[in-house]
Protein backbone atom coordinates (compact mmCIF):
# COMPACT_ATOMS: atom_id res chain seq x y z
CA UNK A 1 0.00 0.00 0.00
CA UNK A 2 1.05 3.20 -0.97
CA UNK A 3 2.05 5.54 2.24
CA UNK A 4 1.44 8.53 0.50
CA UNK A 5 -2.37 7.23 0.57
CA UNK A 6 -2.07 6.90 4.42
CA UNK A 7 -0.60 10.50 5.06
CA UNK A 8 -3.62 12.10 2.73
CA UNK A 9 -5.90 9.59 4.69
CA UNK A 10 -4.46 10.75 8.17
CA UNK A 11 -4.98 14.77 7.42
CA UNK A 12 -8.30 14.42 6.23
CA UNK A 13 -9.21 12.65 9.67
CA UNK A 14 -6.74 15.32 11.63
CA UNK A 15 -8.28 18.44 9.67
CA UNK A 16 -11.90 16.97 9.60
CA UNK A 17 -12.69 17.61 5.96
CA UNK A 18 -11.15 17.36 2.48
CA UNK A 19 -10.33 21.06 2.05
CA UNK A 20 -8.08 22.23 5.47
CA UNK A 21 -6.58 18.66 4.38
CA UNK A 22 -5.81 19.92 1.00
CA UNK A 23 -4.75 23.02 2.16
CA UNK A 24 -2.13 21.76 4.84
CA UNK A 25 -0.77 19.23 2.37
CA UNK A 26 -0.56 22.18 -0.21
CA UNK A 27 -2.58 20.06 -3.26
CA UNK A 28 -5.41 20.71 -5.09
CA UNK A 29 -8.62 19.52 -3.20
CA UNK A 30 -10.11 17.54 -6.30
CA UNK A 31 -6.05 15.36 -6.23
CA UNK A 32 -6.79 14.43 -2.54
CA UNK A 33 -10.14 13.18 -3.21
CA UNK A 34 -9.07 11.23 -5.58
CA UNK A 35 -5.87 9.83 -4.42
CA UNK A 36 -8.39 8.87 -0.97
CA UNK A 37 -10.92 7.12 -3.70
CA UNK A 38 -7.91 4.82 -4.72
CA UNK A 39 -7.56 4.28 -1.11
CA UNK A 40 -10.70 3.08 -1.09
CA UNK A 41 -10.76 1.04 -3.85
CA UNK A 42 -7.32 -0.75 -2.43
CA UNK A 43 -9.24 -1.72 0.13
CA UNK A 44 -12.75 -2.26 -0.90
CA UNK A 45 -15.06 0.25 1.77
CA UNK A 46 -15.60 3.28 1.87
CA UNK A 47 -13.71 5.05 4.69
CA UNK A 48 -15.34 8.46 4.98
CA UNK A 49 -19.28 9.42 4.36
CA UNK A 50 -19.55 12.71 3.15
CA UNK A 51 -21.81 15.23 4.80
CA UNK A 52 -21.77 18.56 3.18
CA UNK A 53 -18.61 19.73 3.38
CA UNK A 54 -17.67 17.60 6.40
CA UNK A 55 -15.71 14.34 6.01
CA UNK A 56 -17.28 11.48 8.72
CA UNK A 57 -15.02 8.69 9.41
CA UNK A 58 -17.09 5.10 8.20
CA UNK A 59 -16.88 2.19 10.58
CA UNK A 60 -13.66 0.82 8.69
CA UNK A 61 -12.35 4.35 8.13
CA UNK A 62 -11.98 4.16 12.07
CA UNK A 63 -10.34 0.66 12.04
CA UNK A 64 -7.82 2.14 9.48
CA UNK A 65 -7.07 5.09 11.70
CA UNK A 66 -4.94 3.18 14.36
CA UNK A 67 -3.08 1.28 12.01
CA UNK A 68 -2.14 4.08 9.65
CA UNK A 69 -0.48 5.90 11.90
CA UNK A 70 1.49 2.96 13.43
CA UNK A 71 2.81 3.25 9.43
CA UNK A 72 3.53 6.38 9.51
CA UNK A 73 5.31 6.78 12.97
CA UNK A 74 7.44 3.47 11.80
CA UNK A 75 8.36 5.61 8.15
CA UNK A 76 9.48 8.18 10.42
CA UNK A 77 11.45 6.65 12.71
CA UNK A 78 13.08 5.05 9.67
CA UNK A 79 14.35 8.56 8.17
CA UNK A 80 15.31 9.19 11.56
CA UNK A 81 17.67 6.56 11.88
CA UNK A 82 18.94 6.33 8.12
CA UNK A 83 19.63 10.23 9.26
CA UNK A 84 20.97 9.54 12.45
CA UNK A 85 23.58 7.50 10.83
CA UNK A 86 24.77 10.52 8.67
CA UNK A 87 24.75 12.49 11.79
CA UNK A 88 21.91 14.23 11.38
CA UNK A 89 19.71 13.72 14.72
CA UNK A 90 15.92 15.02 14.14
CA UNK A 91 12.49 14.14 14.42
CA UNK A 92 9.67 14.08 16.72
CA UNK A 93 8.29 12.40 19.39
CA UNK A 94 4.69 12.71 20.67
CA UNK A 95 4.21 12.62 24.44
CA UNK A 96 0.54 12.66 26.34
CA UNK A 97 0.32 12.99 29.63
CA UNK A 98 -2.30 14.06 32.74
CA UNK A 99 -2.19 17.40 34.48
CA UNK A 100 0.48 16.43 37.33
CA UNK A 101 2.81 14.70 35.59
CA UNK A 102 2.84 16.96 33.35
CA UNK A 103 4.13 19.32 35.51
CA UNK A 104 7.11 17.13 36.94
CA UNK A 105 8.74 14.69 35.91
CA UNK A 106 7.45 15.69 32.53
CA UNK A 107 9.50 19.23 32.74
CA UNK A 108 12.89 17.57 34.11
CA UNK A 109 12.63 14.91 31.11
CA UNK A 110 11.88 17.12 28.67
CA UNK A 111 14.86 19.39 29.61
CA UNK A 112 17.05 16.83 29.50
CA UNK A 113 15.90 15.66 26.75
CA UNK A 114 16.44 18.59 24.25
CA UNK A 115 20.03 18.93 25.71
CA UNK A 116 20.91 15.64 24.52
CA UNK A 117 18.18 16.17 21.32
CA UNK A 118 18.06 19.92 20.28
CA UNK A 119 16.65 18.82 16.58
CA UNK A 120 14.13 16.05 17.84
CA UNK A 121 10.51 18.34 17.93
CA UNK A 122 8.52 17.59 20.79
CA UNK A 123 4.67 17.49 20.90
CA UNK A 124 3.18 17.30 24.28
CA UNK A 125 -0.98 17.17 24.18
CA UNK A 126 -3.45 16.52 27.45
CA UNK A 127 -5.39 13.44 28.74
CA UNK A 128 -7.78 13.30 31.94
CA UNK A 129 -7.61 9.78 32.52
CA UNK A 130 -4.88 6.65 32.76
CA UNK A 131 -6.69 5.02 29.77
CA UNK A 132 -6.58 8.26 27.68
CA UNK A 133 -3.17 7.98 27.93
CA UNK A 134 -2.95 3.99 27.75
CA UNK A 135 -5.64 4.02 24.60
CA UNK A 136 -3.50 7.41 23.01
CA UNK A 137 -0.36 5.09 23.95
CA UNK A 138 -1.55 1.48 22.59
CA UNK A 139 -3.41 3.03 19.43
CA UNK A 140 0.08 4.74 18.62
CA UNK A 141 -1.96 8.17 18.15
CA UNK A 142 1.52 8.83 20.81
CA UNK A 143 4.63 7.41 21.66
CA UNK A 144 5.20 8.43 25.25
CA UNK A 145 2.60 8.53 27.93
CA UNK A 146 2.30 9.90 31.66
CA UNK A 147 -0.67 8.98 33.84
CA UNK A 148 -0.70 8.82 37.69
CA UNK A 149 -2.71 6.48 39.21
CA UNK A 150 -3.53 4.67 42.80
CA UNK A 151 -3.22 0.97 41.52
CA UNK A 152 -0.25 -0.06 39.05
CA UNK A 153 -0.99 -0.02 35.31
CA UNK A 154 -0.90 -3.54 33.22
CA UNK A 155 -1.58 -3.08 29.89
CA UNK A 156 -0.82 -5.94 27.17
CA UNK A 157 1.11 -4.77 24.38
CA UNK A 158 2.30 -1.68 26.01
CA UNK A 159 5.66 -1.44 28.30
CA UNK A 160 4.64 0.79 31.95
CA UNK A 161 7.44 2.05 34.00
CA UNK A 162 7.28 3.31 37.26
CA UNK A 163 8.83 6.63 37.53
CA UNK A 164 8.13 8.10 40.69
CA UNK A 165 5.54 8.27 43.64
CA UNK A 166 3.92 11.63 44.12
CA UNK A 167 1.59 12.58 47.42
CA UNK A 168 -1.62 13.83 46.73
CA UNK A 169 -2.71 16.54 49.92
CA UNK A 170 -5.78 17.65 50.29
CA UNK A 171 -6.83 21.20 50.75
CA UNK A 172 -10.06 21.85 53.14
CA UNK A 173 -12.15 24.42 55.03
CA UNK A 174 -11.50 24.06 58.49
CA UNK A 175 -15.01 25.63 59.30
CA UNK A 176 -16.33 23.56 57.34
CA UNK A 177 -15.21 19.89 57.17
CA UNK A 178 -14.20 17.15 59.97
CA UNK A 179 -11.09 16.14 59.03
CA UNK A 180 -8.75 16.16 62.47
CA UNK A 181 -5.95 18.02 61.44
CA UNK A 182 -2.14 16.26 60.99
CA UNK A 183 -3.90 12.69 59.46
CA UNK A 184 -3.25 11.03 56.71
CA UNK A 185 -7.10 10.72 54.97
CA UNK A 186 -7.87 7.58 53.20
CA UNK A 187 -10.19 7.60 50.04
CA UNK A 188 -12.83 6.65 51.26
CA UNK A 189 -12.79 9.33 54.13
CA UNK A 190 -13.60 11.37 50.68
CA UNK A 191 -17.63 9.57 50.34
CA UNK A 192 -20.12 12.36 50.70
CA UNK A 193 -17.35 15.34 49.84
CA UNK A 194 -17.81 17.77 47.06
CA UNK A 195 -14.52 18.28 45.28
CA UNK A 196 -12.45 21.20 42.87
CA UNK A 197 -10.69 18.98 40.23
CA UNK A 198 -9.48 19.11 36.78
CA UNK A 199 -12.04 19.21 34.20
CA UNK A 200 -12.85 16.51 32.50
Amino acid sequence: MDTRKLKYFLAVVDHEGFNRAAEHLLIAQPSLSQTIASLERDLGVPLFHRIGRRAVLSEAGKELVGPARLVMRDLDAAQSAVQALRGVRSGRLDIITMPSPGIEPLTSMIAGFTRLHPSVRLNVGAAFTPEEVIESVRTGSTEVGLAGSATPIRVPGVQVLELERQPLILIVNPQADTFSPGTAIQREDLGGHRLIASQR
